[in-house]
């Protein structure tokens, strides 16, 4: 079994929710809200490169997973290079929040909550300017009006966003105690 070193934030999430206790595909189905069509294929890859341990199938052909020493060591030292990074995908960003927040780091989680945020409003303020180059070309609606809704739409969408990631950040902050 070969190690692969691990390339997504996916593959440390679903990590992190087995060491938390999601075992099956179907404790990620009921815990996490994750499909099992979603979660078999990572499961399954992780087991392939050695970071999980698979049961033997049980009723049903049900399977349960448990983190390896390398999957431990690779969560431990693979999730603050995502720290650095600046999503602006909704699920990577609240994966990355997901593993600072599951690992009890409260500088790193407000770093990165407030880092990201930054980004999607900057990433909205870059689409609004695309938008507003667009509109006057909006009163007749060809194919740049289509483009101008859809500008605005999304610069719209990434502001809701920024502010939501921050409203996440108070509500864990709240909910959590730190030591």
């Amino acid at each position: 079994m070969a190690m692969r070193q691990i390339q997504t934030e996916l593959d440390l999430f679903v990590l992190a929710l087995v060491q938390r206790g999601c075992a099956t595909p179907y404790d990620f189905k009921s815990q996490a809200g994750i499909s099992v069509g979603s979660s078999a294929p990572v499961l399954a890859r992780l087991e392939k490169s050695g970071y999980l341990k698979g049961s033997d199938p049980g009723v049903r052909a049900r399977r349960q997973f448990s983190i390896t020493k390398a999957g431990t060591k690779t969560l431990d030292s693979g999730w603050r290079r995502l720290l650095a990074s600046r999503p602006t995908d909704p699920d990577a960003t609240l994966r990355i929040t997901y593993l600072a927040w599951a690992l009890g780091r409260e500088r790193e989680l407000t770093e990165f909550i407030n880092a990201s945020s930054t980004t999607l409003k900057n990433a909205a303020a870059t689409r609004m300017a695309e938008a507003n180059q667009l509109q006057p070309m909006a009163g007749n609606p060809g194919g740049e009006a289509f483009r101008w809704l859809k500008a605005s739409f999304e610069a719209a969408r990434l502001r809701a966003q920024s502010q939501a990631l921050k409203e996440l950040g108070k509500q864990i902050k709240k909910q959590t105690k730190y030591k």
